[in-house]
């Protein structure tokens, strides 16, 4: 499906003036002139990682209450109450964040062997170990909790484990001894709180959400940090604990749409909240997608790291396998005129075609989903963390899954080629008629991925000779 090409509509956004002459940039420059200016914003004096900061007028900093004056807030997120509703923004994601950018500059160091992205990578490796460090204050060792206000709270959901994972993993190789070891003693201590609470975390509304029994990306999740266990101690009990949770996966034959296409055909399906917000016609065999796609990064990271832990029950082929599967929801919901994804479009299971989600009038604040104000209304806003996923997701297809990899390759390639600076943000609105002006803050943050996984992409193909 092509999409009308909307860019030129929208309204001009204050990225522009940070990154001046970026279209004529070539992919190298603007991947340096995006890892100076994200390494400098990401920075607090905690020690600990912005996730997003704001696009000011002035440039990157970190959000003020003044900022959110006039606007429609929120307290409440998924069953969490910040003490600032500027918590959500400098931490809902610092954990992904600083692992990300700890892969990345590893990446980056290993591409190049420049000192300065050692440099990097020990400011990110501190954010993480600070935040580990919270959980073992707490009596919860190996929890990592979402460090809201820059301090320990007990909500977290997988995903955060899986990008410390994997800033640990790519930092393993080029880290100095000492930091070795605190690297093997933070990721068994992970997999050890995992293992006592059966891959289940308490602190999400409507109950407790068992990780291992969710048979998707959160089940590859886990596999990987327990298989990642066993290679670093060879303990039986680590090597056990994964064929565990493998009994329960079906992310090797299943993406999240196909349990959804399943149901349809199945006639189990029930309307989701989300499909009532963007009115899904249900009936007709139409749902609305909802954070399904973009789980794609998830699994990848955690299967090529499962296959380096224990590759004789995970082998090439089964990697490879897996990759072309999750890669092939690349194209869904995808702007090419714009060249990021919708957050928000419908899905037919009939054939699984999709469409642009209408615009539609908000709910009420009691209605909101997960108490965000963003989940009350659909729209073609852009979701900037989707094309994040995507791009190093093509990146291990490229390094793994030999059948896609000139497909994977040719779309990161002209993912740098096309790269403006919105594409960093977190959210966009491509003709400025997506999202309410009482909304409108939602849009001047910069993605806690985008960055990081651009700077990875783009020197992990470098190492794998893909651009020069």
């Amino acid at each position: 499906m092509v999409l009308p090409n909307t860019p030129s509509a929208a309204p001009a956004h204050p990225i522009n003036n940070l990154f001046p002459d970026f279209e004529s940039f070539s992919p190298e420059e603007k991947i340096r002139q995006i890892e100076c200016l994200t390494s400098a914003a990401r920075a607090h004096p905690s020690g600990i990682m912005v996730c997003m900061p704001k696009v000011a007028k002035e440039g990157l900093r970190q959000i003020r209450l003044s900022d959110l004056e006039g606007m429609d807030q929120f307290s409440v997120n998924f069953g969490h109450k910040f003490k600032s509703i500027t918590d959500f923004f400098d931490n809902e994601n610092s954990i992904t964040a600083s692992g990300s950018h700890l892969a990345a500059q590893s990446i980056r160091f290993k591409a190049t062997g420049e000192a300065e992205a050692l440099v990097a990578a020990r400011v990110a490796y501190r954010s993480l170990r600070i935040v580990f460090e919270f959980g073992v204050q707490a009596g919860q060792r190996g929890f990592m909790g979402k460090p809201f206000h820059f301090e320990y709270s007990c909500h977290t959901t997988g995903d955060q484990s899986l990008h410390a994972l994997w800033g640990w993993w790519s930092f393993l190789p080029i880290a100095n001894a000492g930091e070795q070891a605190e690297i093997r003693e933070m990721i068994v201590a992970v997999a050890d709180y995992q293992i006592s609470v059966d891959y289940t975390i308490f602190n999400r509304s409507g109950g407790n959400w068992c990780m291992r029994t969710d048979p998707s990306d959160y089940n590859a999740i886990m596999a990987a940090l327990v298989a990642a266990a066993y290679k670093l101690t060879g303990a039986q009990k680590y090597l056990d604990a994964y064929e565990h949770v493998m009994l329960t996966g079906k992310w090797r034959t299943h993406r999240r749409l196909d349990y959804i296409v399943e149901q349809f055909q199945a006639g189990t399906y029930q309307a989701q909240p989300w499909d009532r917000i963007a009115g899904a016609r249900v009936e007709d065999g139409e749902f609305a997608h909802w954070e399904q796609i973009q789980h794609c990064q998830f699994t990848a990271i955690s299967a090529a790291i499962i296959h380096e832990c224990v590759p004789e029950r995970f082998t090439s082929e089964d990697l490879s396998n897996v990759l072309a599967l999750w890669w092939a929801d690349q194209p869904v919901g995808f702007d090419r005129g714009y060249w990021g994804y919708l957050y928000w479009f419908m899905v037919s299971v009939h054939d699984r075609s999709w469409r642009r989600a209408p615009r539609t009038e908000r709910l009420p604040r009691e209605q909101w989903f997960g108490g965000h104000p963003m989940l009350s209304f659909a729209s073609s806003w852009i979701y900037g963390d989707c094309l994040a996923r995507f791009m190093w997701t093509a990146l291990v297809v490229a390094r793994h899954c030999p059948p896609k990899k000139a497909e994977a390759a040719a779309f990161a390639e002209e993912t740098f080629r096309r790269l403006q600076p919105k594409h960093l943000l977190w959210i966009a609105d491509p003709d400025g008629q997506q999202i309410a002006p009482e909304l409108r803050y939602f849009t001047e943050f910069l993605s806690s991925e985008l960055p990081e996984c651009l700077i990875a992409s783009y020197w992990e193909g470098r190492r794998l000779n893909l651009w020069s």
